[in-house]
């Protein structure tokens, strides 16, 4: 055992020396196995042990476990050879993770030549940039909104929050939604903006948005994390931790394992390279400290959080910390089932819908459960978006619409039900 960590630590170093970016002939591998331990322990040695290789996703799918791999190309006979002995199915994905970079990155800059003048923009992704100018533009044009300052990145970049209110005394419940925890995420913020556009267009224009409205206050926050969306846009597009370095190698944390929820526990880790690596301690970084604040001050008021991540097209609530069920289990499984059913009629798109540690993997110092837990808001949501893996955290550009209008329905009829 003390041989396979320092191995492990070893491909770790290796893996942060040689960077994230380019990703040439990288590939992204479907493997499935039917759950049973031993095949999920042997797949994650196989990951720890080949330098540039990482989990993406991990799903259950009825009796089968199924995972997204990133593999490198000195990585892929190895899989290939491993795999082809015991009970897994193995397929590609994506053949080459940089060819589509690539074509991605040319698209965005044809798409940027003919942007609109318009607040929001919903055809191409925003960088940190121009997701501030639509919150500028919004609390200047726009009556019902209002920005404040949640804290400041490690790089001294703002965390920013919209609220929308329709006024009164700010004594309304209120609906917390936050987006881009995990920087490479792209679609997160770009639903957020669509949630922001529809609420800030919709009021005595849409009933079902009015009557949300004269109900709630909305808060978003659409970047949880700037400093890592900034870098997944400037050096490495599939970055997912904060910038915060500690040592000469590694750098960042999983800020959705860095909140007060059984902290250090399943599904976090704390080897620093790691990618769910949680932090030296409980609320250590300044984004999940943001968040904690705002939520906090908030106390007494919130009727419901939903964090939007990607990928895996679920629908989830508490606990991912371990397998037992929340007190209102049944209450939180019917209102997100509504959610569900409501999204899917948009598009047809199908959602699983139940606990974190059931549905996808268990994991703590989660947001969603700290939340929970803590601040005793009944009605909590952790939503992982489109897709299933044909593309992952590199869905075009082409979706943000359709994702944006179910995702939105579905919150919506959520809040209703609630």
């Amino acid at each position: 055992m003390k041989s396979l960590k320092l191995q492990v630590l070893w491909v770790l170093l290796l893996n942060s020396l040689i960077g994230g970016a380019p990703y040439d002939r990288y590939k992204v591998l479907r493997v499935g196995f039917p759950r049973r331990a031993d095949d999920g322990e042997r797949l994650q040695r196989l990951v720890a042990e080949t330098a540039g290789a990482e989990v993406w996703r991990r799903s259950v799918e009825g009796a089968q476990e199924v995972w997204e791999v990133l593999v490198p190309p000195s990585g892929g006979s190895r899989f290939a050879s491993d795999l082809s002995q015991g009970h897994y199915s193995l397929s590609v994905k994506i053949e080459d993770v940089q060819k589509l970079l690539d074509e991605q990155e040319s698209e965005r800059v044809a798409l940027r030549r003919h942007r609109t003048s318009s607040a929001f923009s919903h055809s191409n992704y925003n960088d940190l940039q121009d997701i501030y100018g639509i919150l500028d533009k919004l609390e200047s044009e726009n009556p019902l909104v209002s920005t404040y300052v949640a804290g400041t990145s490690l790089e001294g970049r703002l965390i920013r929050v919209a609220q929308v209110s329709v006024g009164g005394d700010r004594t309304r419940q209120v609906v917390w939604i936050d987006c881009g925890t995990h920087a490479r995420e792209w679609i997160s913020p770009a639903t957020c903006q669509w949630v922001l556009d529809q609420l800030t267009s919709g009021y005595n224009a849409d009933p079902a948005i009015t009557e949300l409205l004269d109900a709630y206050d909305f808060h978003i926050l659409p970047v949880v994390n700037p400093d890592g969306y900034a870098f997944s846009w400037e050096e490495d597009r599939l970055w997912r931790k904060n910038r915060h370095p500690y040592n000469e190698t590694c750098v960042g944390v999983d800020l959705n394992r860095n909140f007060d929820s059984h902290f250090g526990g399943i599904g976090s880790s704390n080897i620093h390279c790691l990618p769910i690596y949680h932090g030296e301690m409980a609320f250590s970084e300044l984004e999940t400290q943001a968040v904690r604040d705002s939520l906090t001050s908030l106390k007494g008021r919130l009727k419901a959080y939903f964090a939007l991540h990607s990928f895996s097209q679920k629908w989830m609530f508490p606990y991912g910390y371990n397998f037992e069920k929340p007190e209102n289990y049944d209450e939180l499984l019917r209102v997100a089932s509504i959610g569900a059913e409501a999204l899917f009629a948009v598009n047809g798109t199908e959602y699983s819908v139940g606990s974190q540690a059931i549905t996808i993997y268990p994991n703590a110092g989660t947001a969603v459960d700290w939340v929970y837990d803590s601040l005793g808001v009944s009605y909590t949501y952790i939503i992982e978006l489109p897709d299933k893996g044909d593309y992952g955290f590199l869905l075009p550009p082409s979706f943000i619409v359709p994702v944006g209008q179910e995702t939105w329905a579905g919150i919506m009829a959520a809040i209703k039900a609630m």
